[in-house]
């Protein structure tokens, strides 16, 4: 066998290998839209580099037809990318998002990081909700003095409101339609940014038939984007992979 053939076959079983992960990735560890919200694809890139830095791009080095230590050369070669690909796949599958809290008008991200954070009441909510990730959202009180008491004691010291599982309760339509009513109007937030106007502008001539809608801020460990929904269903009609910085609904 040659070097290129070598090579190539490699290069085959490691995209075949990388495309599998991926399907994963895409469909179970990070549903759309949170591969882009919160780090996914960075972990993914890390991924992909090692496994093809140390599998097909190592066997084009060492590869030489009818060297002696060939053999031992390549069973280096396969149990170096064996241990950068599964180190990086379990990389993926720890970070993964297992809950989606809204709260004050924006979504937030949680890894298993964020669960140590949330509480017993929080996790045990978690475990009695069947999908992953699971969506909840944070209840808050209705008058203006208890909610000020709440920003009081996270200057005091509690977590912030959105990892405050003892307040989480499940996502259902009646919150849903609350999120839309609180979600930003294309025009206020192509008023707000320039440079949002343009990405908006594209994104309402790739998108003609959504006159009305609405956005949602996405907030992840590594960056936030904002969601598109359509008010009249609550569908998701696409995302912008950034978050224009306004400071609150309809601010």
């Amino acid at each position: 066998m040659s070097r290129i053939k070598a090579t190539s076959l490699h290069l085959v079983i490691t995209i075949m290998a990388l495309g599998a992960v991926f399907a994963v990735v895409r469909t179970l560890w990070y549903p759309h839209p949170l591969l882009t919200a919160d780090g996914g694809w960075q972990a993914f890139a890390l991924l992909a580099g090692a496994s093809l830095a140390l599998g097909p791009l190592l066997t084009l080095v060492v590869f030489r037809s009818g060297k002696k230590r060939l053999r031992i050369d390549l069973a280096l070669v396969v149990l170096a990318q064996i241990a950068a690909f599964g180190f990086c796949t379990h990389l993926l599958y720890a970070r993964r998002i297992q809950m989606v809290v809204y709260s004050q008008g924006a979504f937030h991200a949680l890894d298993q990081a964020h669960l140590a954070l949330i509480g017993p009441k929080g996790r045990a909510l978690l475990r009695r909700l069947p999908d992953r990730p699971a969506y909840v959202y944070v209840k808050l009180p209705h008058s203006k003095k208890a909610m000020l008491g709440v920003e009081i004691r996270t200057l005091q010291g509690e977590p912030p409101v959105f990892l405050r599982g003892w307040r989480y309760r499940p996502y259902t339509p009646r919150i849903r339609k609350q999120a839309l009513a609180q979600g930003y109007p294309l025009v206020a937030i192509a008023h707000k940014n320039p440079v949002a106007a343009r990405i908006l502008a594209r994104f309402r001539a790739d998108h003609p038939r959504q006159t009305n809608t609405v956005f949602v801020p996405l907030r992840g460990t590594y960056s936030s984007v904002m969601l598109a929904f359509n008010p009249r269903d609550g569908r998701l009609a696409g995302m912008l992979p950034f978050n224009p910085g306004i400071g609150g609904p309809h601010s």
